[in-house]
């Protein structure tokens, strides 16, 4: 069974899945995979967003905050490549943060949504990359996790503590695959 993790920036994602992980469960991330195929393609990068090369992921997702066409070419770019490394991937569990955006969905049978609310993760995003940093527009570029919770299979809520936390993840695979 595949399951995507997905949700909103900083929103425990990839604590999530460290913690699979630990279960014993093969995992991937789109992110990860991103990083790779971010490497393979800086020309197209470059040739879009004006950036000279080697292209900065931090200078890239600044100009894409603001910049609805360039977000699109970007994702036009390099979503075909990391949804193939997805489709490709074995594991049982996978964190694809844009996985509504994105409409790749259908790749998975459950759907589990991470969230810790909106004034942690604002909360987060300051501690993350500063106070002046444009946290609203990167809120603005993914649907909010409360949307894409309608959609889910299961919530997992991080604003919990980490003890919580994970013994509520060690239920929700119990619940899936059994004890």
């Amino acid at each position: 069974m595949r399951v995507a993790i997905t949700g909103g920036i900083a929103e425990g994602k990839s604590t999530v899945l460290a913690h699979l992980r630990q279960l014993g469960y093969r995992t991937a991330s789109a992110d990860e995979f991103a990083r790779e195929v971010f490497g393979l393609v800086q020309e197209e990068l470059a040739a879009v967003s004006g950036l000279s090369l080697p292209v900065s992921p931090k200078e890239l997702r600044t100009l894409m905050a603001t910049n609805a066409d360039l977000r699109r070419e970007v994702n036009r770019i390099m979503h075909p490549l990391i949804h193939r490394k997805l489709e490709a991937s074995t594991a049982e569990f996978m964190e694809v943060p844009l996985l509504f955006e994105a409409c790749i969905y259908g790749l998975f049978e459950r759907v589990w949504v991470v969230t810790c609310g909106l004034d942690e993760q604002r909360r987060r995003l300051v501690e993350r990359y500063g106070e002046g940093a444009h946290v609203d527009s990167m809120l603005a570029t993914q649907l909010p996790s409360r949307v894409k919770s309608v959609f889910s299979d299961r919530i997992i809520r991080t604003n919990e503590a980490p003890e919580t936390v994970s013994r509520l993840l060690s239920e929700a695979v119990t619940a899936l695959y059994g004890s």
